[in-house]
């Protein structure tokens, strides 16, 4: 959610509304920067502000080119000083919010926004940055509300999916998946279900019950239990949960989980450290990972993955993991993701089979579809490779209903 929100905020104009009393010189330099000839353009309107410094026009839009070429601190000078000489200007105030918020200066930019509204309260543009700026405050109920706003002003298809994604990122959810294993040896195929729910008890504290169950030869087992997720800060969460499965053999008679999550501008840093308790052995497991989005509409994760594993008779079997994941939104609503993993694909279904010194390379296809309902659906085929030619493919569906 944070990556996306701040992809948005890269992305967002805070071009001027006077466009109209633009003179020729400056309407020919607005060109150029509209085809993404940046400093052209700058050149252009930095001559026209040095002959008319009085111009505010051209000197907002020095402002917005600087912005487009990622200096919201060379451009916050500018709508401040514009502010200064002309206290009503809210194309200047609304630059001013933005370019602090680039800065990661929320508090400041929502005091500057805030004088936006009392300006021009129906504004849409003023409404769209105090959205964004309560959302990175952490203040979701007052972001979803100015949202809601926006959508009545003016209901496009880009608004529109800000709420659906403030909402999903707000409401209590239900998260369920079932897959298949088949695998090319002798070896039983396999079924697993999970079934969690994510109830938001407050703003910053989240429950979470959970419940997995495992079929392999008419065999069943399972793990259940829960745990508590706290946003600490309006970009980090500490997630803590509890799985006990106490007749197990293939699942762990005991799952725990402690993982620290932390979003800055483009990028999601997670740091997780697992234990696993097997009916005879022990795993532990340290992962540092990151998520990031280099331009518009892709994303990148990166995850390494080390794990210990204990036996009665042999101590310290380690084993590493290499995880990449790529994905890419085709449209607002569909999202294609593909994987490549070395060593263990999934340790939140993590079974004994994949202790000690697991070999194995799995390549991964999805499709996840969001829908208005604030439903997400993702069905996905995993194909992996092991050692003595064994190979398995697992045909995953999953769902996420927020409300």
């Amino acid at each position: 959610m944070l990556l996306s929100l701040f992809l948005l905020l890269l992305a967002q104009d805070v071009a001027p509304t006077q466009n109209a009393a633009a003179s020729p010189d400056l309407s020919a330099a607005i060109e150029l920067a509209q085809s993404g000839r940046n400093a052209e353009a700058l050149t252009a309107m930095q001559k026209l502000a040095a002959a008319h410094p009085e111009d505010h026009l051209t000197r907002l839009w020095i402002a917005n080119v600087y912005m487009r070429m990622g200096q919201p601190e060379v451009a916050e000078p500018i709508y401040r000083s514009i502010t200064l000489e002309d206290p009503r200007n809210v194309d200047a105030w609304i630059g001013l919010g933005m370019a602090l918020l680039h800065e990661n200066r929320i508090v400041e930019s929502l005091v500057e926004l805030t004088r936006a509204q009392e300006i021009e309260s129906e504004n849409p543009d003023v409404v769209s940055a105090l959205a964004s700026a309560y959302q990175l405050a952490g203040d979701d109920r007052r972001a979803i509300s100015y949202r809601q706003r926006l959508v009545t002003m003016s209901p496009t298809k880009s608004n529109l999916m800000l709420l659906e994604e403030a909402k999903r990122a707000y409401g209590h959810r239900i998260e369920a998946q079932a897959y298949d294993e088949d695998f090319s040896s002798p070896t039983p195929s396999t079924r697993v279900s999970d079934i969690a729910i994510n109830f938001r008890l407050s703003d910053v504290v989240r429950l979470i019950g959970r419940a997995e169950l495992q079929t392999m030869s008419g065999h069943r087992e399972n793990l259940d239990g829960g745990g508590v997720a706290w946003r600490w800060t309006p970009w980090g969460t500490f997630t803590g949960q509890v799985l006990i499965g106490n007749d197990n053999r293939v699942l762990p008679q005991g799952d725990y989980l402690g993982r620290v999550d932390y979003g800055y501008r483009r990028a999601t840093w997670t740091g997780q450290v697992r234990y696993y308790d097997f009916f005879g052995a022990t795993v532990l497991m340290l992962s540092p990972g990151v998520t990031v989005t280099p331009i518009p509409r892709w994303t990148i994760g990166l995850r390494y993955a080390l794990t210990s594993t204990d036996y009665a008779t042999v101590t310290g079997v380690r084993n590493n993991t290499l995880d990449v994941r790529i994905a890419r939104e085709l449209t607002p609503r569909i999202w294609a993701r593909g994987a490549f993993v070395r060593g263990v694909d999934n340790f939140e279904n993590f079974t004994i089979e994949e202790a000690g010194e697991f070999h194995a390379k799995t390549a991964g296809a999805a499709l996840q579809i969001l829908l208005p309902s604030l439903t997400s659906i993702v069905g996905s085929y995993d194909y992996q490779w092991r050692k003595d030619d064994v190979r398995m493919g697992r045909a995953r569906i999953a769902l996420v209903q927020a409300f």
